[in-house]
């Protein structure tokens, strides 16, 4: 999230958008909504947008997008957004008000958007969602509950399980085998293992060429969050949010990070190296792990294998701190949000609310990811094998299954073609994290404060940790910056609104 600019460019912007939107409401008042249906018989027109990872966008000639229309009485008018531009053109949509019937927002605690919840922009759904059985259904409950704002659901969550996501290390295992050793489940272990990766040749080729672990910054901030016994950026202690960036056990990271940097364990280039080519690197055959979400056990995996046939790319389950806290990575059960703005006459929000009621039911739920049974899919063993002509309708992990997820496990930790063992070990590792809980007390708080100074706090402490790590600066000039934090009256104020945000959450739930 970056921080608000141009306050005063911004703030005019929000005057016009709200004048908009203040006649938009007066024509919906008189009968006068664009978009709304003069038939209730005929299919119901959805203008939406959502978020996109496929490679190749469907359109409404497509056979799943068609099955939709038909077995909704809908007619879909669906923007995909791309990931690497999505947040450009969300907050541009934000700031124009020009926004669709169905509003898809990536993160619920998006400045604006919490702006435009709070002037009563978009229809609070509160009252309706108890009318529609599989929106209601038992399993969504905390769904619904984690993102409501001020005690109420101004959104639709797109679901996404709380386990099984998150970057964290998967190892390969042949290597582990190969050396005689077991799984890490603390540091030191982790250490020792990718030490071992570095020095006893588990390739064997007889060169010193393995990379023990493809990393960057940005995939080793689990570390932190295993010191700290906590995710994100906040802990609770004595009833407060603190920053993690200003703790003692955050010092120690950095300090096991410097370690494992000076001992080779990390490609050279850390410090500069982007995501991509840290999956290249893995990818090639020659590394001993990265940090994934546990479906890449295949997405990931399957190309190692490529390479090297035997490689056996395993996630890991754990890592415990000095104090004996299990660290596993979990987040809400949703990822991005949808709103319906008030621009939309009542029956009409009814309507796209029958629509997500299909989606988010079995059948429609499975219609968006594995499509038509006997088509698109066959069932052996229990499970859903494509067929050639599912890859034809661009169905799996993109298009219609990216506008709907698959309200299971599945969506983190399978992937198509993933053979048996794989995929069953991975059921395994994922029953086990859910019965690690790990606090993530700052996760989806909204202040003001934070989005206006924590990015670029954090930015400091980051930069510093990088240069201590890579050996370009000295622990005793982060020390010098954390103590100045420590006393910095600013983050003190985010720290207070934070937990202010916190407490407030908690009473609501």
């Amino acid at each position: 999230m970056n921080p608000p600019r141009k306050q005063e460019k911004k703030s005019l912007m929000m005057k016009s958008m709200l004048v908009m939107l203040g006649a938009s409401v007066l024509l919906t008042a008189c009968g006068g909504s664009k978009g709304a249906s003069s038939d209730s018989s005929g299919p119901t027109p959805i203008q939406m947008q959502t978020l996109n990872y496929a490679t190749e966008f469907i359109d409404n000639t497509n056979v799943i997008w068609k099955e939709f229309e038909k077995r909704t009485n809908t007619k879909l008018d669906i923007t995909w957004l791309s990931p690497s531009t999505s947040e450009e053109k969300i907050n541009v949509m934000l700031a124009s008000g020009d926004l669709p019937e169905v509003t898809f927002v990536e993160s619920l605690i998006n400045p604006q958007l919490q702006k435009m919840i709070q002037q009563g922009v978009f229809w609070d759904l509160s009252p309706y969602i108890k009318d529609y059985k599989n929106l209601s259904a038992p399993n969504l409950e905390e769904m619904w509950n984690d993102s409501k704002v001020n005690g109420k659901n101004y959104v639709i969550p797109r679901y996404y399980p709380s386990y099984g996501g998150g970057a964290f290390p998967i190892l390969r295992k042949d290597w582990m085998d190969k050396l005689g050793m077991q799984t890490p489940t603390n540091m030191d272990q982790f250490f020792d293992v990718l030490k071992a990766f570095k020095e006893k040749d588990p390739n064997g080729n007889g060169q010193a060429d393995e990379i023990a672990y493809a990393a960057n910054p940005d995939t080793m901030n689990f570390v932190y969050g295993v010191f700290n016994g906590t995710q994100g950026e906040w802990k609770l202690k004595d009833d407060k949010l603190v920053p993690v960036i200003t703790e003692d056990a955050s010092r120690d990271a950095v300090l096991w990070l410097k370690k494992a940097f000076d001992a080779g364990l990390f490609p050279k280039d850390f410090a500069i190296m982007k995501y991509s080519q840290t999956v290249d690197l893995i990818r090639g055959g020659n590394a001993g792990g990265t940090s994934q979400s546990m479906n890449h056990a295949w997405v990931t995996g399957s190309k190692i294998r490529d390479v090297v046939p035997t490689a056996d790319y395993m996630p890991i389950t754990y890592l415990e701190n000095a104090a004996g806290e299990k660290y596993t990575p979990s987040g809400v059960p949703y990822y991005g949000v949808y709103l319906i703005p008030k621009k939309v006459p009542e029956a009409k929000v009814k309507k796209i609310l029958e629509f997500f009621d299909y989606a988010y039911g079995k059948e429609g739920n499975e219609l968006a990811t594995y499509g038509i049974e006997g088509v698109h899919y066959n069932v052996e063993n229990g499970r859903k094998i494509p067929t050639p002509q599912s890859e034809k309708d661009h169905l799996g992990d993109g298009n219609m299954n990216n506008l709907i997820h698959l309200i299971s496990d599945d969506m983190s930790i399978g992937a198509v073609g993933m053979p048996d063992d794989v995929y069953n070990r991975n059921i395994e590792i994922v029953n086990e994290r859910k019965t690690i809980q790990t606090p993530n007390p700052g996760n989806e708080l909204y202040s003001e404060a934070y989005n206006k100074y924590f990015p670029e706090i954090k930015k400091k402490v980051t930069d510093m940790r990088t240069k201590v790590i890579i050996g370009k600066d000295t622990i005793e000039s982060y020390d010098t910056l954390i103590e100045q934090l420590r006393n910095d009256p600013t983050l003190k104020q985010v720290a207070d609104e934070m937990t202010e945000a916190y407490h407030k959450k908690m009473s609501s739930q």
